[in-house]
């Protein structure tokens, strides 16, 4: 890996392909700033890839949904992958960040109360009809187009 210095800014790692290499901080902020991420499991050994509406607190991922949902199957998964981006084909940026963690279900009403103020607008049903799925982090990175970094909204 190798840095490059940009004006304004402090060396960063670029990849192999030249893309910014984007550190811990900055994939949290990512996700953090779009609602949207995609949840990525095996499942009767198919690879199943579902749009989730998400929180992020600290280093947890969480998303609620039913127990009746194709996503219920992410549960208790010992290696879900989630991911988030974002593009601007006007200006050719963008950035995408990956997260790969072991899924479990949430019960403890005060960590799931947390979740619900989190979260601005559920696609999930009534809280009642729902359960959080909790994503442990455990390998997170990031990429991004050099030019995109102060355009993504977050940073």
């Amino acid at each position: 890996m190798t840095t490059i210095q940009s004006p304004g800014r402090s060396p960063a790692p670029v990849d192999h392909r030249g893309l910014d290499v984007l550190n811990l901080d900055e994939c949290l902020l990512r996700i953090a700033s779009r609602p949207m991420g995609r949840v990525a499991f095996q499942d009767k050994g198919e690879v199943i890839v579902l749009p989730v509406n998400h929180v992020i607190d600290e280093s947890t991922i969480a998303f609620r949904t039913r127990w009746d949902s194709s996503l219920a199957a992410a549960v208790n998964h010992e290696s879900v992958t989630f991911q988030v981006d974002h593009y601007d084909p006007l200006q050719h940026t963008g950035w995408s960040v990956l997260v790969r963690g072991a899924a479990d279900t949430v019960s403890d009403p005060a960590v799931c109360a947390r979740f619900e103020e989190l979260l601005d607008v559920p696609w999930e049903g009534h809280p009642e009809e729902t359960f959080w799925t909790a994503i442990r982090l455990q390998e997170v990175s990031g990429r991004e187009l050099a030019s995109s970094r102060s355009e993504c909204g977050c940073c």
